[in-house]
């Protein structure tokens, strides 16, 4: 990404000044107030742009891209089917604050309605069929806009598969350590992106220079960490569902062959189907203990970072069922993460520990009287 600025600096600079000086008499330069743009900004733009195949715009947070979108489409009507709750509740509020109309998926869409899909879906990674609702959003005359957050390219080219418009929480895949707030939406028309990085001046909900900064730093591993990290929650799923894993009732992802979704993953996420999966417990008081009980996977919100994170989800949205677990799988090897979770399973579980002792028992008998 060197040839965005020219600079002979292998490693991007980061640019902290919030003004500069005017290079001449009346006239401003390329950069005037970083309300309006930042080198770094700007090079962080250009590298997601071209990664998703459109124009794209950084914002403070997740959230604060998807209040930006609304203002910009002003929608009459929104359709939704749920998902991450603080967008949920978002739509709720502007639909309050401002009297627009809310509905399903079931309803029949009109023009101008934006049609909000998340696939895959927080927490429980349902996928949607980005190509099938473009195409029905485009025949009503309608705006598609896809929350990717769970499936950044290259597991899915969203605006490829047909969106107007696809929002990322950078937080998580994009900046991937956990420690850089910041969303970006990212338009498939020029002029909308131009029109986005406009009116967000006004909204001012732009983001520091730092976080722009690490963003950067972030996007060149972001093929070589996802797809790692895809590859992993695969093989945990596999593992969960297999029936190795005592008291887990249901495994959620789409690399599972008796997944619901496992077709439209082979086409619309070819390269892995992401590193965020869900389980369910066979008890509210296993989901409930387990984050704690475990070595590796820690016990915290959010996703998309280097580290496993394991989540009692109902903790935070209680419209999520009681038992639920959602696991962000990071950069640890498959083999030890699967230790992680049987150990910590068979600590909760007194039948599962008695099990494993008499197992270790019967070994020992059978080891001596060999001897």
């Amino acid at each position: 990404d060197a040839r965005i600025d020219g600079s002979a600096e292998v490693a991007p600079a980061i640019s902290v000044t919030t003004t500069w000086e005017a290079p001449g008499e009346g006239v401003d330069g390329e950069y005037v107030y970083s309300r309006g743009g930042t080198p770094v900004r700007a090079r962080a733009e250009a590298l997601i742009g071209e990664l998703e195949g459109g124009s794209a715009v950084l914002y403070a947070s997740g959230l604060a891209a998807f209040w930006a979108l609304l203002v910009h489409l002003n929608p009459p009507r929104i359709l939704y089917d749920g998902g991450y709750f603080g967008t949920v509740k978002a739509i709720e509020l502007y639909a309050q604050k401002y009297g627009t109309e809310l509905g399903g998926f079931e309803e029949e869409v009109r023009g101008g309605d934006l049609v909000w899909v998340e696939t895959p879906k927080n927490p429980a990674c349902e996928l949607a069929d980005v190509g099938a609702w473009a195409a029905r959003a485009r025949a009503a005359g309608a705006t598609l806009a896809v929350d990717a957050t769970f499936a950044p390219p290259p597991l899915q080219r969203t605006l490829a598969l047909g969106a107007a418009f696809v929002l990322h929480a950078t937080t998580k895949y994009l900046a991937g350590h956990s420690d850089a707030l910041g969303g970006a939406l990212v338009a498939a028309s020029a002029e909308a992106g131009a029109a986005l990085r406009t009116e967000r001046t006004f909204l001012g909900s732009v983001p520091g220079s730092l976080e722009a900064w690490l963003l950067v730093r972030s996007l060149r591993t972001l093929p070589l960490r996802v797809e790692r990290q895809s590859a992993s929650a695969a093989a945990l799923a596999a593992w969960l569902a297999g029936g190795g894993a005592p008291n887990i009732a249901r495994v959620h992802h789409a690399s599972l062959a008796a997944s619901p979704h496992h077709a439209l993953a082979q086409r619309q996420m070819p390269l892995g189907c992401g590193a965020m999966l869900a389980f369910e417990c066979a008890t509210e008081a296993l989901a409930k203990a387990l984050p704690q009980r475990t070595r590796l996977f820690r016990d915290a919100t959010s996703l998309g970072g280097v580290e496993s994170l394991l989540e009692w989800r109902h903790k935070h949205d209680k419209s999520q069922p009681p038992t639920l677990l959602r696991c962000s799988v990071g950069l640890e090897h498959p083999d030890d993460l699967i230790k992680d979770l049987h150990q910590a399973l068979a600590k909760a579980d007194p039948d599962a520990r008695e099990r494993a002792m008499c197992k270790e028992m019967r070994c020992g008998s059978a080891l001596a009287e060999g001897l």
